[in-house]
Formats: structure tokens, sequence, C-alpha cells
């Protein structure tokens, strides 16, 4: 009950009672109950054109995957599967020789069931119903319980150009969103103006005689009955005044909502919340207020919702609808209530139980969607509708200029696709709805373009700092041959180039500061060791201080080493190479494409015994102090 603390209190059976047998006559007939409305079904076996065996096999399957701790809850559903089961005995009634019972169902039946959905309407399905059925089954033979579990696994199919639900675009989005505001604009304002009337006329406060105080009274008998005045006779007609007043549909919409209002509440409350159509289209009148309904803390109501995919043990849930926190209501573009009326999930859910009263109490529902059609359905259902299907979400869409779900757009504007709205929310928050985070990455954010596109920038910006990160490592200055040679006719000129003394630039060039691959600048200063003391750090860390240069007498050994490290890959453990060896080589490559290709060529040619002897040793640590 709204507001209350103990919700609804725990029922036990009458006593005496027993659970409805569900395997019916001798085992050759299934009875179904529908979860939600108690419906019943049976499902006949016995016109199987098998053995009475294997009929009753299949009879003991389908009551077990149709039964109460299993996720089918309709009849729709069980029918579905019901004409699978027919199909499976038509292959098994063909075959030769003849199957008697179940141990002589053998995979070859399994795959000739296949051969006859393929190029059928529905095959896959057919194929997968079949396999839902049958793989767990214990009394089939483990051959074919293997095949339907390995052999019939769904096949890797190729992945679509787009994803199948594609998020809404910030103009799309916003021109639904408009449109259902509207309407509940509309409904809040027209039933609000109808009540104040009823309690006007019940107040006696209407003059008598006028148009207002004759839609007083009809309204007031609406109220009360459910139904309008009628005159006495065979055909009992609604009196003229209801006629005149505009007729009974618009009569009713004063004190109810029209289908189509009703629809826009659970689309517009899909939108925020990010559930599902379908579960927020059956959520319950009854909600618990934790705050108990006071506004000086966060404002917050639990309803209870049922989502029959997740299966018997996951399937009832407690949705939690909060109002926006006043900070963010404060920033909102359009100020006042009104825009944060339709922002907030609990104050559309209010506003909804607020407008559905008197149809939930005359159409005796307890659903929190409900509404009064203009006349009662074809089959003879009630006018009083509960709950909003897709047939109200395709109509609502068509009579509002948009497209339907799968429809191609028109006039510019997008198709009303409940499961793209889900997608949206989904892609916009990054947030799980009664979901995991694994489901919400796999299967509605892996495949979105947008989440893509983002994904690919992020990793982008990331990768290029990390190769800045890797040049400003790697970025060992080269002496080339050409500033060598601008040293030897202007040695100041060059040296101040290079942000250097021209003594130190000319034991640079005659080799007296060579380590192993690169120069020293100074190796008294370095960043290894205090001012003044010889630097103790490995001549493999060389190419990672800022005291190192590179110049072309050097190559030869730089290329050799190269080539051995690289051959060392094969050889070593890709994690150590990995951290040890591979950013030396990059450096390595680093500096030899600084020079032209017949540079490295002329220098690879030249390298001498005792050089790769050097770099092999060098690699080694042998020329490291110990």
């Amino acid at each position: 009950m709204a507001g209350s603390r103990g919700g609804r209190r725990a029922a036990q059976p009458a006593a005496g009672w027993r659970a409805p047998e569900r395997l019916l006559d001798g085992g050759l007939a299934v009875r179904f109950i529908a979860e939600k409305t108690g419906q019943e079904r049976i499902f006949d076996f016995a016109g199987l054109p098998v053995e009475p065996e294997v009929a009753r096999w299949l009879a003991r399957a389908f009551a077990r995957r149709t039964g109460p701790r299993h996720g089918m809850k309709h009849i729709v559903s069980a029918g579905s599967m019901f004409g699978t089961v027919k199909a499976f005995a038509g292959v098994l009634s063909r075959q030769w020789p003849a199957v008697t019972d179940v141990t002589m169902v053998t995979a070859a039946h399994l795959h000739a069931f296949r051969g006859h959905c393929d190029g059928e309407n529905r095959a896959e399905y057919h194929v997968q119903t079949l396999r839902s059925l049958l793989r767990d089954d214990p009394e089939l033979a483990p051959q074919a319980r293997t095949t339907l579990a390995l052999s019939w696994a769904q096949p890797k199919r190729a992945e679509p150009q787009e994803p199948r639900e594609q998020e809404y675009t910030d103009a799309e989005w916003q021109q639904i969103m408009t449109a259902l505001r509207r309407d509940v604009r509309i409904a809040r304002d027209r039933i609000r103006a109808g009540r104040r009337l009823l309690a006007r006329h019940r107040a006696g406060d209407l003059p008598a005689g006028g148009a207002e105080e004759a839609a007083g009274r009809l309204l007031d008998v609406f109220d009360r009955t459910g139904d309008f005045p009628r005159y006495a006779g065979r055909h009992r007609g609604q009196v003229n005044d209801v006629h005149a007043l505009g007729g009974s549909a618009a009569l009713i919409s004063r004190l109810c909502l029209t289908l189509h209002e009703m629809t826009a509440f659970a689309l517009l409350l899909t939108a925020l919340t990010g559930e599902n159509f379908g579960t927020v289209a059956a959520w319950p009148a009854a909600h618990y207020r934790p705050d108990g309904g006071r506004d000086d803390g966060p404002r917050i109501a639990l309803v209870e919702e049922t989502k029959a995919r997740r299966g018997p043990e996951r399937e009832h849930m407690v949705a939690p609808l909060e109002d926006l926190p006043a900070g963010l209501a404060e920033v909102l573009a359009v100020p006042a209530d009104e825009d944060r009326l339709l922002r907030s999930p609990l104050r559309v859910y209010h506003l909804l139980l607020e407008l559905t009263e008197v149809s939930r109490r005359l159409g005796g529902h307890t659903g929190a969607f409900t509404a009064r059609a203009a006349c009662a359905g074809r089959y003879g259902d009630s006018a009083w509708v509960c709950g909003a299907g897709p047939h109200h979400v395709l109509r609502w869409a068509r009579d509002h200029g948009f497209p339907g779900a799968g429809a191609a757009e028109v006039t510019g504007r997008p198709p009303v696709n409940v499961r793209r709205i889900r997608q949206t929310v989904i892609e916009r928050r990054r947030r799980p709805v009664a979901h995991t985070w694994v489901t919400m990455n796999d299967q509605y954010l892996m495949p979105s373009l947008r989440v893509q596109r983002d994904s690919q920038s992020v990793i982008a910006a990331a990768l290029q700092e990390e190769v800045g990160k890797a040049r400003a490592r790697h970025g060992v200055p080269v002496l080339t041959a050409a500033f060598i040679a601008r040293f030897h006719d202007d040695p100041d000129g060059a040296a101040a180039e290079a942000g250097l003394e021209p003594a130190v630039v000319r034991r640079l060039v005659e080799g007296e500061q060579d380590t192993v691959l690169a120069s020293c600048t100074d190796h008294l200063a370095g960043p290894h060791a205090d001012p003044g003391q010889p630097c103790p750090a490995s001549f493999l860390s060389c190419l990672d201080c800022v005291n190192a240069r590179a110049l072309p007498h050097q190559l030869p050994v730089q290329l050799a080493a190269a080539e051995h490290i690289a051959a060392l890959r094969p050889h070593l453990d890709p994690a150590v190479w990995s951290k040890r060896l591979r950013p030396r080589l990059d450096q390595l490559e680093e500096i030899v494409n600084t020079y032209t290709p017949a540079e490295r060529e002329h220098a690879r040619r030249s390298i001498t015994s005792r050089q790769r002897q050097m770099a092999g040793e060098f690699l080694d640590g042998r020329w490291d102090l110990r």
C-alpha cells in the first residue's frame, strides 16, 4: 500500500490446497497456467503422429520446460513451443526404423529436424526452441544432448555494419520527448480541470441550467457508476445531454486518461528510468516511500517490478524512483516546477497515480497505467484498459506523426522504438539499469557506434600521450655529419646551436666521450650521482640520459646492437624482452632513422666483428660495474 511501511502481508494457501496436476490423461496432456493472468490451456500430446511412449516423453519434457520455475510465463510462448514439438514429432514419425521410445532418439534425428527446418519461416527459432526444450532432458541419450549443447550452438553471425538499436541523436530525442511531455501536460490540465468542475458541482457552486452544471452532473454519475445516464427501453442509448457536451469519449477524458496519454506516460517513464518499456507498463500503483513522503530529505519511491527473462529466482525486483536533487533542479534550462516535474521519475509517477485514480477505481485495477477506451474491444474486452503494449506505442507514434518501430523515417521524424529509447538512456548514463555491468558493456555499449567513436577518441588521446612520452624518452640528439662539417668551419656557432661548449663538442667528435651506443657530454654531471661523482649507471641506461648524444661514427655499433636485440627476442621470455629490451630497440631505431638509407646501408656494411662482439658483451651486462 502506498506510503505503508509493511507492504503486503505474506499469505499461506488455504488448508487442503494442492497445486493443480500438470500432467493429465496418463501423461498425454499438459496443463499450462499463465503466471500473471491465471489463464489455463491444455496441450494435447495424444494427437501427435508418434508412438504413445514418445508422446509421453515429449509431454514430460514440455512440462519441465514450462513449469513455474522456468521463464515461460505466457500462453502464447507456450503455444509457440508446442508448435515446435509438433514439428519435431512429425519428423520422428517419418524416420526408419520407427522411433518407439526416447532411448531410440539419436543425434541423427536431431539433424533430420534441422534439415527439415532449413528454408522455412522462423527456421532458426524452431531449431533453438527444440534445443532449449531438450538439451537438459535427463531421459535423452548423452550423445543427443551433446549434439544439442555443442553442434547446435547458435552459429556466430556476421556482425552488422551498424548496431540493431542505435541511440537517438539529440534532435531526435528532443522531438520524441517534446511530444510525450505535451501529452502529459494536456492530460494533467484537462483532468484537474474536470475534477475541479466535479467538486464545484457537488458543492452546489454551479448555476443551474448551464452547460457547466450539465457537465458536472454527468461527471458525477460517471464517477460513481462508470457510465452515463441512459434512456429506458430496448437500446438504452445515452441521454441527449451526453451528445450535446461532445459525446461520452469527451466527457470520460475529463476524468480519465486516454489510451494515447497512458502510452505517453509509459514512454516518458521509460525514458526517465532506462527500464524496459514492458516492465514499466506493468508497474503497480502500490509503492513504498522510505522517506515517509517528507520534502526535507531525499525523495524516493520503491516500486515492485517483474522481469521474467531473469528467471524465477531473480525476476522480482525493486525500482527506485527518485526526485531530482535540488541542486540539479536549479540549473535546468526552463525554470519553475513545470520543467522539474517532467524530468523527475518520482513526480511523473505520482502524477500518473493522481490522473488514473478514477480509472483504477472503476476498472478494478491495481496497475499504475490505466485508461478508459472510447468503447469495449471488438472481442468483448473491457473498455477499462490496464497496461500499455506494443500496439499502443505503434498507434501513439502514428497519430503523432512518427513512424513505428522498424519503419523508415518520414518527414525527418525518427521511428518510435522502445528499445532505442532504453539504448539511448543507457548509452548516455553509462550505468546499468536492471542488469549487470557486463551485460551493459557487452550488449548495449559495445555495439554502439557512438560509444565506439567515443572509445576511439579516448584511446587515440591516450596513445598520443604515450607516444609523446615515448618520443621524449627516445629523444637522443643526433649530431649529424652535416653538423660536424659546420663545426669544423665554425666551432663557436655550431656549438652554440647544439647548446654545448666548443671544447665539449670537440671531445665528442673525436670520440673521447664515447660510452657504447652514444657519447656523454659530462660523466661527472649525470642524473644518477651527486655532482662531481662519476656516473654509476649501466651503459644500457645511457640512451635515457639527458647527457647522451649520438654521432655518425657510432652508427655501426648501434646497428649491431639493434640486430642483436632483435635476435634475442625468440630466446627470452616475452615479458622480459618487452620490459627490458623493447624500449632500447625503439630508442635505437629512433636514432638510426635519423640517417639516410644510404648512410644506414654504408654503416651496416662497415660493421666489424669486434663491434658485434662488443654489442653482445654489452647487452649481456659484461660492461656494467659490479
